[in-house]
Formats: C-alpha cells, sequence, structure tokens
C-alpha cells in the first residue's frame, strides 16, 4: 500500500489592486524602513485586500472552493476602491501590523465579504469576526524605535495612495519560502461590468 501525503495548499481570498496604488505604498514602505523600526515589509507583489483567511486545505476542495466564490460574487459588479490613510493592529501602544485603509469600496467589500462566509459556513469553515477592509504592509517584529514609527503612522494616518478598480475576486495560494511568501491563483472569479 502506497502511503501518499495529501498536499495541503495555505489557501485565502483577496482583492488585487492597481500598479498606481501598490507603487505609493510602496513609497510609504521605504519610508516606514527609514523610520528605523524593526519591520518585515511586505513584497510589493504580495499587497492586497484580504477577503479571507482559509489556511491549509484539502488540495481536491480547492475547486468546491472556487465554486462556493463563483456563487459568492454572483451578479456583483465591478468598482472602484479608493485607498486611504495608514493605521495598526491592534493598536499603537502595541504595533504588529501595519496596514493601509480601504475607504471608498469599503461597503462594496464588506458585502462580498459577507456572501463569502455566508457560502464558506456552509462548508465548515469558520466565520471571521471584526472583518476590517484593509492591506498589509509589514509586520513589526520588536518594539525598536517604536515611537518613531508610531509618529510615523500618526503622520500618515490620512494620506491618500490612489484608486483602484476591483475587476475579480482571486483565491490565492500562499507558499512559504526563507525568503517570505510566494502567491499564485488558484482561481480567479471576474466581476461584471
Amino acid at each position: 500500500m502506497e502511503n501518499r501525503v495529501e498536499k495541503m495548499p495555505r489557501a485565502f481570498i483577496a482583492i488585487d489592486v492597481s500598479e498606481e496604488v501598490r507603487k505609493r505604498i510602496v513609497e510609504a514602505q521605504e519610508q516606514l524602513r527609514a523610520t528605523g523600526a524593526d519591520v518585515k515589509l511586505v513584497e510589493p507583489p504580495n499587497i492586497h485586500v484580504t477577503l479571507k483567511f482559509l489556511g491549509e486545505v484539502p488540495e481536491k476542495r480547492v475547486e468546491e472552493i472556487a465554486a462556493a466564490l463563483g456563487r459568492a460574487v454572483n451578479g456583483a459588479k465591478k468598482f472602484d476602491i479608493g485607498v486611504r490613510g495608514m493605521g495598526v493592529f491592534p493598536n499603537l501602544s502595541y504595533i504588529r501590523v501595519i496596514w493601509v485603509g480601504v475607504e471608498r469600496g469599503r461597503d462594496e467589500i464588506l458585502e462580498l465579504h459577507r456572501k463569502i462566509e455566508k457560502e464558506l459556513q456552509q462548508m465548515g469553515f469558520r466565520p471571521e469576526a471584526d472583518f476590517v477592509p484593509h492591506l498589509t504592509v509589514a509586520r513589526v517584529r520588536t518594539a525598536k524605535n517604536k515611537e518613531r514609527l508610531a509618529g510615523f503612522i500618526k503622520e500618515k494616518a490620512a494620506v491618500d495612495f490612489g484608486t483602484s478598480r476591483v475587476l475579480a475576486v482571486e483565491l490565492k495560494q500562499s507558499t512559504l519560502t526563507p525568503k517570505g511568501p510566494i502567491y499564485s491563483t488558484l482561481a480567479r472569479l471576474e466581476l461584471q461590468d
């Protein structure tokens, strides 16, 4: 009898952003690095809005998840998001994650998230509490230069990173490597014109 280990891709559901928005975020990341804080920046191609992190899923369920996503986005129209402001999780006293926010298009993202959660709950995925539309730009490793970092984030609280057109929702795979995660698209579900 052959002993085969089932492949379990780390998967998540995301919305990509335009190159223009990505470029402005990268400029802010460089300024972030200049604070001297101990941060791990998100690689530019990996900057996105996460709608749902699924974790490791059996490869045989990928098609089933893609079908559920198709049902969730059915009838959803393309829309614009305005990427604006910088913030942190959990708070400025204890910064773990640095993000930029979604202002315009927030309601549309929340509606997509709600529909995706509804479909995936029926498949046994646990719902996420307190979903906040955002794009993670860095993770903080230590408290080095914490005050400078907090000051920089306060300065960027209202900065405008531009507008991006949401064309599709994607089911992505995250492959962990020593240099950081590499993302690939497992399924792309186009929104309607």
